[in-house]
């Protein structure tokens, strides 16, 4: 069995904010995290979990547009 590769801190916290978001709104709520880089992981963590201390799910866009618009995909 080959070791798993390590990953970043970032990504790792970006994980389990995903993971504890999910479990309080449903993977289908979790907003559109697409051409996040390790740089952006702990801003979008934060925001993750935020909104469920909160108990607000964030918008689809949410992350993206606060991040810079980082291709949501979505029409304005």
């Amino acid at each position: 069995m080959q070791p798993r590769p390590t990953m970043p801190i970032q990504d790792r916290t970006l994980e389990v904010a995903i993971d504890r978001y999910c479990t309080a709104f449903g993977r289908d709520a979790l907003p559109c995290i697409a051409g996040l880089d390790s740089a952006l992981a702990g801003a979008a963590a934060t925001m993750l979990a935020d909104a469920v201390t909160a108990r607000r799910p964030l918008r689809y866009c949410a992350i993206a547009d606060a991040l810079g618009g980082l291709g949501c995909g979505t029409v304005r």
